[in-house]
């Protein structure tokens, strides 16, 4: 019931509020004020006495690096030599400035966005915060502590191994990987079968001043309420943190006149509360994934608008549905993402941090790398549980390019500590990274861990460690309120919006259920050595892990050795291959199927011709299985420093053969081929959303060109499926001719054009009778860098072309050429001066030939 003192107050606030606003123009005087403290910093060694200049953002191994204390981490095996840094506590301070400006706002803050990790801040030399946790950010009021003018301001950062040693020995048993389990600390830190161990410390995101008075925005979650063909209704949900009670105005507008803005008086009150305003989008354009139409972003304006002055915040969104289906079916049950009420076959890889110190990434490496799953047709990126929640740049650029967002949350491969204040800390880091990113349209998934439960049931944890069955209840009893309670209470609370899943995979690759329901991680081939033709048997509903290794670039090989290092056995060749058994792994594969390389510099180059033919036999299978199989997400697309590893494309962005095997499988129209005995199959798999009709053009040809056999036949395929479209035996097609010394060219013509391509061949490449080529080549300039023309009088496999000192990026590689056919690449680089037709080297398969 209304009394009368209520609603005399309410009709005073109204009034007030028509006042402030009606009659006059909007206090566009900023309510909220940043100074950023980047400058004048130092660090010590906490033994020692000597200070020396540090870059803020950064971590000590960089500022070790800068001051000339250490040689590059990456070099040789100079990793090795700068394990003590883990070991050591470091100190970082500076002086600040508050202004009277600042002194006199109704609140003033000093604001961590970042650090790294177990942390101590003082300020004038008063204890002002204790951080543990590298994910969050730490915000502590200072307004009393302060003094106009010069400020103090210290960071000490303890040793993360120090303290991992500390709360191991707390527990009465040991967790799996407790070396670094008690840390909030990006796991690939402490080192991976494909990375570093370099225990980094530092501010490692902005640090700044924050002054207000009357009230801010801390965030606002855009809610998609209602979507159909006319209209989008969009829910703006805006948090608010309030120090001075009154009334305001909150208004939404777009900032490129895509819909009608809105506004809604609010009364202000002391603390922390939220406001709704709805919008509506007339003929709303749709957010899709790459490759089935344009990623669509609007781009919104939200204002807090007071007498006192204005906070605003600018956000986009994208409008789309997405959900992850699950249902029961003949098989198991299906897992697979429905975009906008399409199915949607997943084509990317997994991304791990493109940094072991990763301050050195800068938005140009963001934008290669997003620009490198664009080119090779990816539309999905899973973030993996190992690394970190990545800058907003990052998703920023998958919203852009329409490439979709598994995200894990940072647990991997290990059991994790149950303790209230562990417990704690974790809950305000998915509290807080949900809320800053649940905006992007790109993230489909929130995933809980990475191969925790997996690792628990297979790995054999309980028995190596002696668990007893009261230390297995609770060890597992901790994972169960992390992963199946804290984490999906945060997002029914903060992003109800999108889909969870608490452990990829959801069965180890040993068990039956890892090929009928949820998702895989398929390590029989590597880890298990069995043959890469098992990809083929061991085809899942969606396949969220599988890879194998190469070496990186000659050029990549050549910044981190010396000649005298390039040798598979020798210390620095060992210290960048971080897999036990990686580098014999690779030859005994390698073997199977290849010969012998000449030399260390062949070796390398067969390896990622291995990796790329291993990987698309699976690649192949899984998208001929469409729709059984709706994913593939390789291990892994990118790498963290110059290493032999899973990835497609290297340490400094150059890629390796297997991501230009991949662009093509995952093309749109995909014409596949499979070999069984005698039998021959060819798929057209489609992931367009119309059926797609033309010619099938086969012709079989030896290697110098000469035709053996030809057919063509019309064929049509549905949109978004698999089809096979030819099925014929091995024998017939071939007619007596010589499988050793014939290729089979694949393709699909519409309206005289090649819309999709591939070869075909019967047996292994050390069984193929190659000749050696004589290769022409004509250089000219182009646009953005040069054209090269190739043409070769017998059958060049795997043609590998190579700058040598000119840096840039080839538009094709790798490939196959045709005798007697003109073939063009472009190699793009900003080194236009340069003489490429001198600095280009041509291999192909039969030079690495002893």
């Amino acid at each position: 019931m209304i009394t009368k003192q209520k609603l005399s107050y309410l009709l005073i606030v109204v009034c007030v509020a028509v006042m402030t606003f009606g009659c006059q123009k909007q206090n566009t005087t900023p309510l909220v004020h940043k100074e950023y403290i980047h400058e004048g910093w130092s660090f010590v060694q906490a033994d020692k006495s000597e200070k020396m200049p540090a870059v803020v953002p950064g971590v000590v191994h960089t500022d070790l690096l800068n001051n000339g204390i250490i040689g590059d981490p990456f070099y040789r095996s100079n990793e090795k030599e700068q394990q003590w840094i883990n070991e050591k506590d470091w100190i970082y301070e500076t002086y600040f400035q508050i202004n009277e400006s600042q002194k006199s706002a109704d609140q003033l803050n000093l604001v961590f966005e970042g650090l790294d990790t177990h942390a101590k801040v003082y300020v004038n030399d008063q204890e002002v915060l204790q951080a543990d946790n590298m994910y969050r950010a730490w915000t502590v009021t200072i307004k009393d502590l302060v003094n106009d003018g010069e400020n103090h301001l210290k960071v000490y950062f303890r040793s993360p191994e120090s303290y991992n040693k500390e709360q191991a020995e707390r527990l009465a048993y040991s967790l799996p990987e407790d070396e670094r389990v008690h840390s909030r600390k990006a796991p690939y830190h402490f080192g991976w079968d494909w990375g570093p161990k370099f225990l980094t410390a530092g501010i490692w995101r902005p640090v700044h001043i924050e002054s207000y008075s009357t009230a801010k925005i801390e965030n606002v979650f855009l809610v998609q309420k209602e979507l159909n063909d006319q209209k989008a209704t969009v829910k703006a949900e805006v948090n608010l943190n309030v120090v001075e009670a009154g009334t305001a105005t909150i208004k939404v507008s777009s900032l490129d006149n895509s819909f009608k803005s809105v506004e809604l008086s609010v009364l202000l009150k002391e603390g922390v509360q939220s406001k709704n305003i709805e919008f509506e989008i007339d003929n709303p354009e749709l957010w899709w994934s790459h490759g089935l139409g344009e990623a669509h972003l609007y781009p919104v304006s939200i204002e807090l608008m007071t007498a006192n002055g204005t906070d605003k915040i600018e956000d986009r969104i994208g409008l789309r549905t997405v959900e992850l289906v699950q249902q029961d079916d003949e098989f198991g049950r299906s897992f697979f993402f429905r975009l906008n009420g399409v199915p949607v076959f997943a084509k990317g890889a997994n991304y791990i941090p493109s940094e072991s110190f990763l301050t050195r990434v800068d938005d140009a490496v963001y934008e290669r790398t997003i620009q490198d799953a664009v080119k090779a047709n990816f539309n999905m990126l899973r973030v993996w549980g190992g690394g970190i929640y990545e800058n907003k740049k990052f998703y920023d650029l998958c919203d852009e390019n329409g490439i979709m967002v598994w995200q894990d949350f940072m647990f991997a491969c290990a059991m994790y500590p149950g303790d209230e204040a562990f417990i704690s800390t974790v809950r305000e880091e998915a509290v807080q990274n949900v809320e800053r990113l649940r905006n992007h349209p790109s993230i489909v998934l929130w995933c809980g861990n990475n191969e925790i439960y997996n690792g628990w049931q297979d790995w054999g944890w309980q028995k190596s460690r002696g668990y007893s069955s009261q230390d297995s209840a609770k060890i597992y009893n901790d994972y169960d309120r992390l992963f199946h309670k804290l984490l999906p209470e945060v997002l029914a609370e903060k992003d109800p919006t999108r889909g969870y899943w608490p452990s990829s995979p959801s069965y180890g690759w040993g068990h039956n259920e890892s090929l009928t329901t949820g998702d895989n991680h398929y390590w029989g081939v590597w880890w298990g050595k069995e043959p890469f033709d098992m990809y083929k048997k061991k085809v899942s509903r969606f396949m969220s892990e599988f890879g194998f290794q190469s070496f990186p670039d000659m050029n990549t090989i050549n910044s981190f050795s010396k000649p005298e290092d390039q040798d598979l056995a020798s210390d620095v060749m060992r210290t960048h291959q971080k897999h036990p058994i990686g580098n014999q792994t690779i030859e005994e594969y390698l073997l199977r199927d290849y010969r012998q390389p000449k030399d260390f510099e062949s070796f390398v180059y067969v390896s990622q011709v291995l990796q790329a033919e291993g990987m698309m036999t699976g690649i192949a299978a899984h998208r001929q299985a469409m729709p059984y199989s709706m994913g593939t997400l390789y291990w892994q697309f990118n790498d963290c420093w110059p290493v032999v590893s899973w990835a497609s494309v290297d340490y400094y962005g150059r890629w390796k053969a297997m991501h230009y095997f991949v662009r093509k499988a995952y093309d749109n129209l995909f014409l596949s081929t499979d070999q069984d005995n005698d039998q021959l199959s060819i798929y057209l798999v489609s992931d367009l959303l119309k059926d797609t009709s033309g010619m099938l053009k086969l012709t079989l040809i030896d290697f110098t060109g000469n035709v053996l056999n030809e057919a063509s036949i019309d064929v049509t395929a549905k949109g978004n499926i698999s089809t096979k479209i030819y099925d014929k035996k091995i024998s017939d097609l071939l007619n007596g001719a010589d499988p050793q010394n014939a290729v089979l060219k694949v393709e699909l013509m519409n309206s005289g054009k090649i819309i999709a391509d591939n070869l075909h061949y019967f047996t292994r490449p050390k069984d193929l009778k190659l000749a050696k080529p004589t290769i022409s080549t004509r250089v000219e300039k182009a646009a953005n860098g040069y054209k090269v023309t190739l043409k070769s009088n017998q059958l060049a496999k795997n043609i590998y072309l190579n700058a040598k000192s000119v840096d840039g990026w080839w538009s094709n590689n790798y490939f196959d050429l045709l005798p007697n056919t003109d073939v063009v690449v472009y190699f793009e680089t900003t080194n236009k001066d340069s003489d490429l037709a001198s600095q280009l080297g041509i291999q192909s398969l039969v030079d690495s030939y002893r």
